[in-house]
């Protein structure tokens, strides 16, 4: 009996070394918290959400700075499981994965837990010489969803930079939250005590592109080409200079408008370090575009090449104008779906206020109305087109009367 407790006693002590050994230390940011605890050969890290967003994704890397710096990042899958990926980024860009990192991280199920309010996340890692660590954060709402490593990230709408000491005597490896604060900024948005805003998040260089390509395509195909087949609509009845103003709304102001803003949407993406043509809007995008080319072209033809007898308007006259019409159609549902779906899957921030919305679909009433009412001209201009096809007969009889008499 003495032997048994001296065995449980000896088994008593060396439990209580080893807890000893154990440092590690814990620091948050505004809704999320790192916790590292170490035991000199591998240190587990534990990423909790703090609950005051949605959680989508959490990640940390291995240095103070997002360029070439080693990330971990995960979120949690519908099925409940967890997916750990490890990345690296050369610029402020979604990170990409690394195939062979420089640590392997293993996920920690045990310690992950993916309900409640305060969900967290924890992976370990073989222990490197870094007592004391500088490491990004970032935190995410929109979840991936998907479950492959390589799924695109949205951007997160908390980021900075914390120091944690791994020789700080470790109480507790649960991950549980505290209320210390790391040195990185903090730049959320809350229905609770955070006001920060996720607004007050500076862009980065490529959201700046996806403005000003949105500016652009807008321009050129919400106000160049409508305005210039308005003009065409009202004025031809009443001018033979309507044509001149039609072009140069189409193709002068138009053209280069929506040349440069496709331009901007490719380069965003590369700058993204996103795919092209990975979803609708840009696959939709570039179909627009082609098929504005397309109507430029047809235009040119009809306007230069014409039958010197024609006696009524041409087919292709009607598609031309048909084709307009449905190019413009397009292009709102093209914007529409830029700024109320592309902007927050391409960017990770909020949706655009409500006032952009209410002044989008106030044009789209505006416009068609206008044009509508220009078809009331319509009746005179057919009558017009009549009267000139019986000009050119009359001059034609004429000229052969001329020749006959000759």
């Amino acid at each position: 009996m003495l032997r048994l407790s001296l065995l449980l006693l000896l088994a008593s002590s060396c439990m209580v070394a080893t807890a000893a050994e154990t440092t590690g230390d814990q620091q948050c940011g505004t809704l999320m918290c790192i916790t590292a605890n170490t035991n000199s050969t591998t240190v587990e890290y534990i990423l909790t959400s703090r609950g005051k967003r949605t959680l989508g994704w959490m990640g940390m890397g291995f240095g103070s700075q997002m360029a070439n710096t080693p990330m971990v990042i995960m979120w949690a899958n519908s099925d409940g499981t967890v997916t750990l990926s490890q990345r690296q980024a050369q610029r402020e860009v979604m990170p990409t994965v690394v195939a062979n990192p420089p640590r392997v991280a293993t996920l920690n199920d045990a310690l992950s837990i993916t309900s409640g309010s305060t969900p967290q996340l924890a992976y370990t890692i073989p222990a490197n010489s870094d007592q004391k660590q500088s490491v990004i954060f970032a935190f995410g709402t929109q979840n991936p969803g998907s479950s492959a490593v390589d799924a695109t990230l949205a951007q997160h709408v908390e980021d900075g930079v914390l120091q944690l000491d791994l020789t700080k005597s470790s109480s507790t490896s649960n991950g549980s939250t505290g209320t210390s604060s790391g040195t990185g900024s903090s730049s959320t948005s809350s229905s609770g005590a955070d006001t920060s805003g996720v607004d007050s998040i500076p862009l980065l260089p490529y959201q700046r592109m996806i403005i000003a390509h949105a500016t652009f395509c807008t321009v050129g195909f919400l106000l160049f080409l409508p305005a210039g087949s308005l003009l065409a609509r009202y004025s031809r009845t009443f001018t033979s200079m309507w044509f001149k103003g039609h072009w140069i709304a189409q193709f002068a102001l138009a053209g280069p408008s929506i040349v440069i803003g496709i331009a901007l949407g490719i380069q965003s993406v590369a700058e993204a370090g996103a795919t092209h043509l990975n979803d609708s809007h840009k696959r939709y995008g570039v179909a627009i575009f082609i098929l504005y080319l397309l109507q430029c072209g047809l235009g040119a033809i009809i306007h230069w090449v014409k039958a010197s007898d024609r006696t009524r308007r041409p087919l292709q006259n009607y598609f031309h104008a048909i084709f307009g019409l449905l190019i413009i159609a397009l292009a709102f549902y093209q914007v529409h779906s830029g700024y109320k779906v592309e902007w927050t899957k391409a960017t990770g921030r909020d949706e655009l206020s409500n006032g952009v919305n209410i002044f989008f679909f106030i044009w789209l009433a505006v416009l068609p109305a206008a044009y509508f009412v220009g078809l009331t001209f319509l009746p005179k201009q057919l009558r017009q087109e009549r009267k000139s096809v019986l000009s050119r007969r009359g001059d034609d009889v004429v000229q052969m009367g001329y020749r006959n008499r000759q």
